[in-house]
C-alpha cells in the first residue's frame, strides 16, 4: 500500500523547488494534493505536470502572509477532498543582507513569509484536524535556524523562530493526535537558490562556495528533501513529535 493512500495534503510554495518535488512524491504515494503558491504561472505548470500522475491535484493561488489566504487554502483542500490530513508549510524566501544593509521592508517580508506564513496555515488547519481526529503538520525550518551565518540576520531569525514555533505547538497539539515536526534542509538546488546565485557579485564563485558548503561537498536535489517530508508525513514517523529532521549534508555536525 502507498504511504499516503487516500490522504489529503496541502503543500505551500508547491509550484517549484522543494515544494513541487514534495507534491509530486506525495501524489506518487497516493495523496490528494492541494498546491498553494503566489505565482500563478508556476502553479499552472505544476498542476499540468502532476496531473499526468493523478486527477486528485488542485492549485490555489494564495499568499501565506495573509490569514484570509491561509483559511482559503485550507478550505479549498477540505471542500475538494473532504479532509486535511497533511499540511506542509514549505513557502519561504531567502535574505542575505547584513544588519547594516537590511531594510525594514526586507525584514518584514522575510519574517512575514517564513514565520508568520507558518502561523496562518497552522491556525487555519488545526480546527479541521481536530474535528477529524488528527493530522500531520510539517514546518519548513533550515540548517540556518540552527547555526547562524554572517550577513543573514532576518533569515536566521525567521528559521530559528520556526523551530521554536514547531516545538511549542507540537506540545499543544499532540493531545488531539496532531503531530507537528520541522524539516530543516541545507543548500538545495531550487529556483530560489539559482536567483540568489545569479544576483550575487560573482555567480561562479558563489556557485562553488555553495557546492563546498557542507561536508558532503555538493548541493542537495529537491527530491532528497522531499523524501524527508514524506517520512514526516507518513506513519513511518509515528513517534516523532516536535522533532527537527535535519537534511544538510553534515553542515550542522561541524
Amino acid at each position: 500500500m502507498k504511504r499516503l493512500e487516500g490522504k489529503s495534503a496541502v503543500v505551500t510554495g508547491g509550484a517549484s523547488g522543494i515544494g513541487k518535488a514534495t507534491a509530486r512524491l506525495f501524489v506518487e504515494e497516493g495523496a490528494k494534493v492541494t498546491i498553494a503558491d503566489v505565482n500563478e504561472k508556476h502553479l499552472a505548470d505544476a498542476v499540468a505536470e502532476l496531473g499526468q500522475f493523478s486527477k486528485d491535484v488542485q492549485a490555489v493561488r494564495g499568499d501565506v502572509r495573509s490569514m484570509k489566504d491561509g483559511e482559503r487554502i485550507v478550505a479549498a483542500a477540505v471542500e475538494r477532498f473532504g479532509s486535511l490530513d497533511v499540511l506542509f508549510c514549505n513557502a519561504g524566501i531567502t535574505s542575505m543582507s547584513s544588519i547594516e544593509s537590511l531594510t525594514e521592508e526586507e525584514w518584514d517580508a522575510v519574517i512575514d513569509t517564513n514565520l508568520k506564513g507558518q502561523f496562518t496555515l497552522v491556525k487555519a488547519a488545526v480546527p479541521q484536524m481536530k474535528s477529524q481526529g488528527g493530522g500531520v503538520i510539517i514546518t519548513m525550518g533550515s540548517e540556518m535556524g540552527i547555526v547562524a551565518v554572517p550577513e543573514s540576520p532576518a533569515y536566521n531569525a525567521s528559521k530559528g523562530g520556526v523551530i521554536m514555533f514547531t516545538r511549542s505547538i507540537a506540545l499543544d497539539l499532540i493531545r488531539y493526535n496532531i503531530r507537528v515536526n520541522s524539516l530543516c534542509p541545507g543548500v538545495t538546488q531550487t529556483p530560489l537558490l539559482e536567483r540568489e546565485v545569479e544576483t550575487s557579485p560573482d555567480p561562479e564563485r558563489t556557485r562553488r562556495e555553495q557546492a563546498e558548503w557542507a561536508p558532503i561537498r555538493r548541493i542537495a536535489d529537491p527530491s532528497e528533501i522531499a523524501r524527508g517530508a514524506l517520512f514526516l508525513a507518513s506513519d513511518e514517523s509515528s513517534f516523532a513529535v516536535g522533532s527537527t529532521l535535519v537534511l544538510d549534508g553534515g553542515y550542522t555536525a561541524k
